[in-house]
Formats: C-alpha cells, sequence, structure tokens
C-alpha cells in the first residue's frame, strides 16, 4: 500500500481528501490493477479517521468504475491509468441514473384520499 497522505483535518472534508488520495494513486498506476486495498477498518484507522469517512471514498470510487468490492474477498483496484482516463469524475455521477434507466419524468396525481401518486414513464 502506498504511504497515507497527511490530512489537513482544518481544510476541505476528509472523506474527499481521502477520496481524491486514492484516486490519485490509482490513476498514476501507484495502487496497480488487482492490487487489494486495506479494509474500511484498517485504513481508516491508519488515517485515523472514522470508517465512514473511508467509506465514501471506497463507495465513490465504486460508483466511478475504478475500485470493486465483495464481502469477504476484499475491495481490489479494477484498473490504472487507462481506466481512470475513462472513468467519470465524481462530480459528476448523473450518468449512474442514465445507465440504471431511473424514470426522467414522472407525473403527479393524487389518489382519492389526498395521497400524492406518481407515475413514471
Amino acid at each position: 500500500m502506498v504511504p497515507p497522505p497527511k490530512l489537513d483535518r482544518r481544510a476541505r472534508a476528509l472523506q474527499v481528501q481521502v477520496y481524491g488520495w486514492l484516486r490519485r494513486t490509482i490513476c498514476r498506476g501507484e495502487l496497480p490493477s488487482g492490487c487489494l486495498l486495506p479494509s474500511t477498518r484498517a485504513l481508516a484507522n491508519q488515517l485515523g479517521v472514522s470508517r465512514n469517512t473511508v467509506l465514501y471514498a471506497y463507495e465513490t470510487l465504486a460508483a466511478e468504475g475504478l475500485i470493486n468490492g465483495r464481502r469477504g474477498s476484499g475491495t481490489r483496484v479494477l484498473g490504472g491509468p487507462e481506466v481512470c482516463a475513462a472513468a467519470p469524475k465524481r462530480r459528476d455521477l448523473s450518468w449512474i441514473l442514465r445507465d440504471s434507466h431511473y424514470p426522467v419524468s414522472a407525473v403527479a396525481f393524487a389518489d382519492p384520499d389526498g395521497n400524492s401518486v406518481y407515475a413514471h414513464s
């Protein structure tokens, strides 16, 4: 594993710093494809942050397609610089909704009791 970063606890959110550090190390090839990442608990302990901070980073990287985790098998890097070039940035995760075929338009109705009911197309 790459040496952990020095986190600035007065600057922006810790989870964004951890995410950025992991993304940079993956995109630079310092964490090669297939590399096993530490558990969220172990990395949180090593960095001195809460587990939720590391979970946020892992979930965001997984949403970008850079890592993949399986219960009992650990979390692995899916690719290096070549995958990073094609991966969407954290700021634009609208592709998840597009790819999931989430309903994009809804028509609101009210049932006889006045409750809102939505029909999606």
